[in-house]
């Protein structure tokens, strides 16, 4: 007789979800159904074909919460009761407006869910809700948030540092986020940035890799020591770019300005740095913070061929062993959302 089985991934992401709100002192079975519903929806979110990349923040307290967010301001969308239906009602009516710098809430008031959007700071280096309330979180405003890091990956991350991966791909390395490979990878390019600025610079890029890995297109990034003061010959079927935008440059004089320009002016790089990133081919940095080159092709050497994956695979195992000589790190990520790095840091 034929044998059948049957998998429950819910039940086993309930089982998961109950462990990290009890690890945050949030238990709550209406909020464990809420996000386990959240955490489905966010794998791939889309609204009207469009992919969104909204951060969720649950809380207690929006009062509380903005109290610690300088320059905060929030707008109230809606309340009902306390149910999952009421988080995936305030996920679809939010999400769309969750981008530049607004996130969504969802505030947990007695018999009742209220949610809307709020956001902080001024400029794009002003430190973001996620580092204020919950990497430097106060155990006395409870808080958690959820957000797509990579294609079909969510990372649910507490005010006490618990923090929940969930990973819709076929990948086995289910436990492993993305986020310490990044900062590995953020840590090479920044890594001769003066040390007044090497923060700001640090953060503007983890904004501008952190959307691009959202984006799920699939990228290639390598960092070339500034001792360099060519392009290496490997690196140069491409396009140079001349004079090479230099992001440490740009965030001193919106530091010593402070005015809405200034801003503008590093908006606009860190919209055309993305625009390289996803391109196709390599981008190419310096570990002084500038970007040399993109849409760079390297010739695989012969045998290649026989290595696993796609070309993009392929050229990631060139550019791994071109660390140490014309590199100090190289990033991937394929569009099955597998995120890798090779370098080291300082």
């Amino acid at each position: 007789m034929p044998t059948h089985k049957t998998l429950s991934l819910r039940e086993q992401l309930n089982v998961a979800v109950v462990e990290f709100l009890d690890s945050e002192g949030m238990s709550c079975p209406k909020t464990r159904d809420g996000l386990v519903t959240l955490i489905n929806a966010l794998g791939h979110y889309r609204e009207e074909g469009k992919a969104l990349f909204p951060e969720v923040f649950v809380l207690d307290s929006l009062n509380e919460a903005l109290s610690i967010l300088p320059e905060s301001e929030h707008v109230e969308i809606g309340e009902d009761k306390k149910q999952a239906a009421t988080m995936a009602k305030a996920l679809k009516k939010c999400a769309p407006l969750a981008r530049r710098g607004w996130a969504v809430y969802i505030e947990r008031r007695g018999g009742m869910f209220g949610y809307g959007l709020f956001r902080s700071g001024s400029t794009i280096l002003s430190l973001s809700p996620a580092e204020l309330l919950v990497n430097r979180g106060d155990p006395a405003i409870p808080v958690f948030m959820l957000r797509q890091v990579a294609e079909n990956v969510i990372q649910v991350s507490g005010f006490s540092h618990s923090s929940l991966l969930v990973h819709f791909g076929a990948t086995k390395d289910v436990e492993v986020s993305p986020l310490p490979k990044l900062n590995d990878f953020i840590a090479c390019i920044v890594r001769d940035v003066p040390g007044e600025i090497q923060e700001q610079v640090g953060s503007f890029y983890m904004n501008v890799l952190s959307g691009v890995l959202r984006a799920g297109h699939g990228t290639l990034a390598a960092v070339m020591p500034t001792r360099r003061r060519t392009v290496p010959k490997s690196f140069r079927d491409g396009i140079t770019i001349s004079p090479r935008i230099s992001v440490p440059d740009k965030i001193r004089q919106m530091l010593a300005k402070s005015d809405f320009n200034s801003n503008a002016k590093l908006q606009a790089c860190s919209a055309l740095i993305t625009g390289m990133l996803l391109s196709d081919g390599i981008t190419l940095f310096g570990s002084d913070g500038t970007v040399w080159a993109y849409n760079i092709f390297l010739k695989h050497p012969k045998g290649s061929e026989s290595v696993a994956g796609g070309a993009r695979t392929r050229t990631f195992k060139v550019m791994c062993e071109l660390v140490g000589k014309d590199l100090v790190g190289a990033l991937i990520q394929s569009q099955d959302g597998r995120i890798d790095f090779y370098g080291k840091r300082k």
